[in-house]
């Protein structure tokens, strides 16, 4: 049995280095991680994990099913039809409602899921060729990529694996337990290595937050009153790093006297938390 190196194809931060068992042209075995890339570290999800279990299940789909019963009486309902069948109802439908109404009064709605050029963008070659309705396709990122970049002028983050050498670790409204369980991998080393506390700030008891040592619960939607009073403090302790602050930032200055009256007693009021957890 081989044992071939590949990487993760779903919509994953984590982009995780593979090791998959090869039985035969058509069947896996195992999925691991690499235990030689410095950031998978042999650690992967539950979900790839099992991905022999899925690809090789009894009862996945394997041709196309076509409807045709009533809704609620489970599978038998549908009947087996072959490829051509399926492809050439699909391509009536598509042709008679764009004879209809218009090419743009379909929408191919879509985004990622499975990366690859062909399992992700080859419906946009149908869309352009067609003329059908077109869309930004970042479904799920827009609003954050937008605040992202206002706050730091650049989409970019920091290595995780530098957590290990961290003291203090803050997962704000992210919950990697389940979600990027690689940065809890590197998390759980700094622990280890550097003593390092882990402080979560969530509205919901998530497993992240369960294994925190500081669980922030402020309420819904007033993130933005606990960061005023966070900052509000590095600037009274001066923590502030004024050389930084005054070479990539508008008005430093302005921003100080705004936060002035910020303080974690009138944060307190509005997040819900306790004075002293704001300024722990």
């Amino acid at each position: 049995m081989q044992r071939l190196a590949a990487t993760c194809p779903h919509d994953c931060p984590s982009v995780c280095a593979l090791q998959v068992e090869r039985i035969d042209s058509h069947t896996i075995g195992g999925v691991y991680g690499n235990k030689d890339q410095t950031y998978t570290q042999g650690v992967i999800c539950a979900k790839v994990a099992r991905y022999k279990d899925r690809i090789h299940h009894p009862d996945r789909l394997t041709q196309p099913l076509l409807r045709t019963g009533k809704k609620g009486v489970g599978m038998e309902a549908f009947s087996p039809i072959s490829w051509d069948q399926a492809l050439q109802l699909m391509v009536d439908k598509f042709n008679h409602v764009a004879d209809k109404y218009g090419a743009e009064s379909i929408w191919p709605y879509h985004y990622a899921g499975t990366m690859g050029l062909v399992q992700r963008d080859s419906i946009d070659r149908l869309t352009h060729c067609l003329g059908y309705s077109r869309q930004k396709s970042t479904i799920c990122t827009s609003l954050p990529d937008a605040g992202y970049i206002a706050g730091t002028g650049l989409k970019r983050g920091l290595d995780p694996r530098e957590i290990e050498h961290a003291t203090l670790v803050v997962i704000w409204g992210g919950n990697p337990v389940h979600t990027q369980i690689n940065v809890m991998h590197h998390i759980n080393k700094g622990q280890k290595k550097s003593q390092a506390k882990l402080v979560v700030i969530d509205p919901y008891r998530t497993a992240t937050a369960q294994k925190s040592d500081l669980h922030l619960m402020l309420k819904p939607g007033t993130d933005g009153a606990l960061a005023c009073a966070v900052m509000y403090c590095l600037f009274r302790d001066n923590y502030a790093d004024w050389d930084y602050l005054n070479q990539y930032t508008d008005d430093p200055k302005g921003l100080e006297q705004h936060l002035a009256t910020r303080t974690p007693t009138w944060a307190a009021a509005i997040t819900g938390l306790d004075v002293d957890d704001i300024e722990t």
